[in-house]
């Protein structure tokens, strides 16, 4: 019942958060933490799991019916809300200066274990990490860049950039590491793997 959405830097009707969705039950959004401007949708979904945003109120929006973890992003300007699966990548010096939602820098989404991991050979570099949906992408003119999803680890914990400035940066020497991404709790580790 609190969990603040994540704005997409410089698109002030874009918001997003990965969440933990249980089998069964329902959810609604709140400019507030209150009843009275509440909003959820109007009709069935369409292709994608994406519900129209009503005038005002509507009705509760049903899970998709599999405990786990689905990227929710609310469009306020298009009317639409979208529950996706998680696409979370990594970028920077350590992946050869790649901004792009490379596939091989995507996260694994490891639903048993409550956390996106991936486990990969880095070089030595600052390690940037963000979300991504089509939303983001094609749909906006100009199109929303990777570091306006942004967030990192910081003192083992996620710290999403939001509408905030350029955040500290996480400089890592070169090695094979393991990151895990708790969205449930907010934990997030980089560890060295050994061999």
């Amino acid at each position: 019942t609190d969990a603040p959405m994540v704005p997409v830097n410089s698109y002030p009707y874009l918001f997003w958060k990965i969440v933990w969705l249980e089998a069964t039950g329902n959810v609604k959004f709140a400019p507030e933490k209150a009843w009275g401007h509440d909003f959820g949708k109007t009709g069935d979904a369409t292709a994608d799991t994406v519900y129209t945003i009503p005038a005002t109120g509507g009705d509760n929006i049903p899970v998709p019916g599999t405990a786990g973890y689905y990227m929710v992003v609310v469009n306020l300007k298009d009317k639409l809300i979208s529950i996706a699966d998680p696409k979370v990548y990594i970028g920077g010096d350590c992946v050869g200066g790649a901004y792009s939602n490379i596939a091989e820098n995507k996260f694994t989404v490891d639903n048993a274990n409550a956390k996106l991991t991936i486990t990969k050979t880095l070089t030595a570099g600052d390690i940037r990490m963000w979300a991504w949906h089509k939303y983001f992408g094609a749909a906006q003119t100009p199109s929303a860049d990777w570091w306006q999803e942004e967030f990192i680890v910081l003192n083992n914990l996620i710290e999403f950039r939001g509408t905030g400035n350029d955040q500290t940066r996480v400089p890592l020497t070169a090695g094979s590491y393991k990151i895990e991404l708790n969205f449930k709790t907010g934990a997030g580790s980089i560890a060295t793997v050994t061999k």
